[in-house]
Formats: structure tokens, C-alpha cells, sequence
């Protein structure tokens, strides 16, 4: 059996929600590596134009699979919102991280170590709140922000735990090809 043929299989095997479930975690899981990889931009608040942009796509793409309006203000209000409620104080180490990018020597360093982790673990909890929001039969209309503010920093501590996984993962196999 060819390997289309057994993802075929696979596919049909599947339930739609299965299959949307393994979607939305797709699209999570780019967005936030792709975010991680703007936390690499050397220029101050650059990084985190970057990562707002992907979360913006991201959840655009959310809204597609779910079938939902999209709108691009509501994103943006709702995505702020969301991250003002849930760490007030961490939106503060956010930009001011950021900024430090600025300082000669220890500034870049600083950057390359936390932006990085802090921008995929933002944008995997956010796309986890909207997916569960979304799920559920909200809109991008409906976001309430402080009602959600306890599942972000849910998500958010699993972020971390998948983070330190996947960190681990890439150690084991770096390591098993060096042998």
C-alpha cells in the first residue's frame, strides 16, 4: 500500500471532529514556531510586530476552520484584551525584553534566550483560548476577555510544558545523531 493510500485510510478512519481537532493543532503548532522565529529579529518591538501579525493570521485561519467571520479589528481588540487581562504584569517583560535587544552585547543575548520561547508560548496560548472559544460556539465578537483570562494562563503553563518537551525531543535526537 502506497503511503497516499494509507493517509487516505487514515483519513477516513477519522471523525470530522478528529480530523478538525488534528487541523486547529496544526495550525497552532506552525503559527507558533513561526512566531518563535520572529522573536529572532534583532530590532526592539520589531519581534513582537512580528509575533501580533502571526497571531493575527493564525487566528484567521482559526476562524476558517471553524467556519467564522473574520475580521481583523476584532482580532486585534480581542487578542489585546486577552493578554492585558491575563499577564499584566508579564505584557510589561514583554516589551521591556524586547527593548533590551538595544543594549550592546548583553541585550542581543538576552533576546536570542527569551524572545524566542516567550513568542511561541503566547501564540500557542492564544491560539488554544480561540480554538476553545471557537469550539464552543463563540465568535470573535463574543471574546470576553477576563472570563477567558484564567484559561490563557492555563495555556500558557502548558506551552511552557510543551516547549520544554519539544526542547527535549530535539536534544534526543541531536544527540542520537551524533552517535
Amino acid at each position: 500500500m502506497s503511503t497516499a493510500e494509507a493517509s487516505v485510510d487514515e483519513t477516513e478512519t477519522l471523525s470530522e471532529d478528529d480530523v478538525q481537532d488534528r487541523l486547529v493543532s496544526s495550525i497552532i503548532r506552525h503559527h507558533a514556531a513561526y512566531s518563535a522565529a520572529g522573536g529572532l529579529i534583532p530590532v526592539p518591538l520589531l519581534d513582537i510586530a512580528a509575533s501580533t501579525t502571526i497571531q493575527i493570521r493564525m487566528i484567521a485561519q482559526l476562524c476558517e476552520a471553524y467556519d467564522l467571520p473574520f475580521s481583523k479589528q476584532a482580532v486585534k481588540s480581542a487578542v489585546s484584551a486577552l493578554l492585558a487581562s491575563a499577564l499584566p504584569t508579564a505584557t510589561v517583560g514583554y516589551p521591556t525584553i524586547s527593548l533590551a535587544k538595544g543594549v550592546p552585547v548583553v541585550g542581543p543575548l538576552l533576546g536570542v534566550l527569551t524572545m524566542p520561547a516567550y513568542n511561541a508560548i503566547i501564540t500557542y496560548a492564544v491560539g488554544r483560548v480561540f480554538s476553545w472559544h471557537f469550539a464552543r460556539g463563540g465568535t470573535l465578537e463574543d471574546v470576553d476577555a477576563k472570563e477567558l483570562s484564567g484559561r490563557m494562563a492555563a495555556e500558557m503553563k502548558a506551552g511552557k510544558e510543551e516547549l520544554t518537551k519539544s526542547a527535549g525531543r530535539s536534544k534526543k535526537a541531536d544527540s542520537t545523531a551524533t552517535d
